[in-house]
């Protein structure tokens, strides 16, 4: 691998390239993509030894009993492809919860490794132990702590140190690694030279897949080899829809992407967003587009597992019901200045100043987008949000679990909750996405964080508003509007919109500039009047595009 590079939130280069182009959230991944595909590998190839080393570097963000997704454009089929590695709940065990400190995580089994096999099977030139090569010397070098990963690390100290094997894998010495140096991971280091030797299969059918049943076995999870070894991810069609000249394509349930981005595509729509103005200086637009965002959150208890329930993905892809959403907004808005109400109910500090923001939490997860010289395009995620048994770390291999809940109380009971049934795909915050222009992808786009809103957003900022795409991915982010009418955006826009919205109502709740909550967003694009490819990674993290 070549020299470290220093990774720092902030401005970022926008790279230009003829053969290919990389964007990942940390330097030394797009490095390794770029000598992949430098070597003659293909998009696959780097996305898998990408995804493999990426939890050396990024433990706060992801691991190797995670969860991965794959949206694939293969060049030579001009064809789209979807394939969902997200944790399983295993059949006919209860959940399980075995960490105080993540009350809300259940013990699950891993797609991670068995995603990553099946996309290399599939569609890659590399073998399994080529790629994992550089997730190996890593692990064994040890990654340079960096200031924003200890600080992430050391807020989360509590859920991540609960087990003797998380304080001595992240806490080795007692305490984190200090800032610069180097952390050394020699049981993830052999525990990766054995997957290169036995195959992917080490982690499913191996002495891996044996400790993990082991260490549940002991804490009282009665999970079996058969249920690790019996995991396979799945493949699905991805979904598409139209706006103006292009095809967006995205993923399906039971992940959210295509959906939310189908949805507020499709209402905002029925309005001239151009006409209006953008966001940064229309409060119209600014209170419509966070009002969208909001509506298709209140949906989000429909969405499942399509092997358990009938999900409504032809109602919430209409027209016809775009246009009804769209209409509720033009029917409702205030025929009165709330600006004088806003001032009897609020204090004069909060109408200067703004609110004070919530504590959102960042989503632990990865993105990767990568377009090669065949033409082949991938855009897709591997978080730590999904296997294994939380807290633990079996052989230096992290596990987080999942998100489970068996009611929602905000938003529906039962089975319109945020639940996932024993045996089904648990249910993430993903929007991996392409986007066609005559039927050639032009432009892949993706990020961690509550994606489902923030992609749409920058991909407003493209395809709408013909905002360059550093531009949109630089430009204020924000929340969906909340039902107490507050908004909580990134405090980069004018007084004049802040006035604009308190006239409506709503009172804003700054973010700062720029908030790392918001995600890391990754793309790379093909210029349509020079050809030439483009990668751009986001200030509000550490990434850096590459290309050649």
């Amino acid at each position: 691998m070549s020299n470290y590079i220093e990774p720092r939130q902030g401005k970022k280069p926008v790279v230009r390239a003829k053969n290919a182009a990389v964007s990942s959230s940390h330097p030394a991944v797009t490095q390794v993509m770029l000598d992949v595909l430098r070597d003659g590998g293909n998009a696959v190839d780097a996305a898998v030894a990408g995804s493999l080393l990426q939890p050396i570097y990024e433990p706060h963000q992801t691991n190797h009993a995670g969860t991965v997704t794959f949206l694939y454009w293969n060049a030579r089929e001009k064809r789209r492809y979807f394939m969902d590695a997200s944790a399983e709940i295993p059949k006919g065990l209860r959940p399980f919860y075995p960490n105080p400190y993540m009350p809300t995580n259940v013990a699950c089994i891993p797609g991670f490794i068995p995603g990553l096999a099946a996309m290399l099977e599939k569609f890659g030139t590399k073998s399994w132990s080529y790629c994992i090569k550089p997730a190996i010397k890593a692990a064994e070098d040890g990654p340079i702590m960096n200031s924003w990963e200890y600080g992430y690390l050391h807020s989360s100290l509590s859920n991540i140190t609960y087990f003797p094997s998380g304080r001595e894998f992240f806490t080795p010495t007692g305490f984190l690694t200090p800032v610069g140096e180097r952390w050394k991971m020699p049981k993830l280091a052999e525990t990766l030279r054995k997957s290169a030797k036995e195959g992917p299969e080490y982690f499913t059918k191996g002495d891996w897949a044996k400790h993990l049943v082991e260490e549940g076995n002991k804490v009282g999870w009665p999970i079996t080899l058969e249920h690790i070894a019996s995991y396979e991810p799945i493949w699905v069609d991805p979904l598409s829809f139209k706006y103006h000249e292009n095809e967006i394509v995205g993923i399906p349930p039971p992940q959210r992407g295509a959906l939310y981005e189908s949805f507020i595509f499709g209402v905002l729509e029925e309005f001239d967003l151009k006409s209006m103005g953008h966001y940064t200086i229309s409060a119209d637009t600014l209170a419509l587009i966070a009002w969208v965002l909001s509506r298709i959150h209140m949906e989000k208890n429909l969405i499942h597992d399509p092997q358990f329930y009938d999900v409504p993905v032809k109602t919430l892809m209409s027209k016809q019901y775009h246009q009804i959403v769209a209409q509720l907004w033009k029917d409702s808005q205030p025929k009165i200045d709330l600006s004088e109400f806003l001032s009897l109910t609020t204090s004069k500090t909060a109408l200067i100043a703004g609110l004070a923001s919530s504590t959102t939490p960042g989503h632990e997860s990865c993105e990767l987008s990568i377009v090669d010289k065949e033409g082949n395009w991938v855009e897709m995620m591997n978080t730590g949000n999904g296997g294994g048994i939380p807290g633990m770390v079996i052989d230096g291999v992290v596990n987080n679990g999942t998100l489970f809940r068996t009611s929602e109380t905000q938003t529906g009971t039962g089975r319109f909750g945020w639940i996932v049934e024993p045996g089904a795909r648990t249910r993430h915050a993903i929007a991996n996405t392409l986007v066609l222009r005559d039927g050639e992808p032009w432009l892949a786009i993706g990020s961690p964080g509550d994606c489902i809103f923030t992609v749409p957003q920058a991909l407003l900022n493209i395809i709408a508003f013909d905002m360059d795409p550093y531009s949109a991915i630089d430009a204020p982010r924000f929340w969906p509007l909340g039902d107490d009418g507050t908004l909580e955006i990134e405090n980069r826009i004018p007084n004049s919109v802040v006035k604009g919205l308190a006239k409506r109502g709503i009172l804003v709740k700054p973010m700062g500039a720029y908030n790392w909550r918001m995600g890391s967003m990754q793309v790379v694009w093909r210029d349509k009047e020079t050809g030439l490819l483009g990668g751009a990674a986001d200030p509000r993290r550490l990434g850096q595009a590459g290309g050649f």
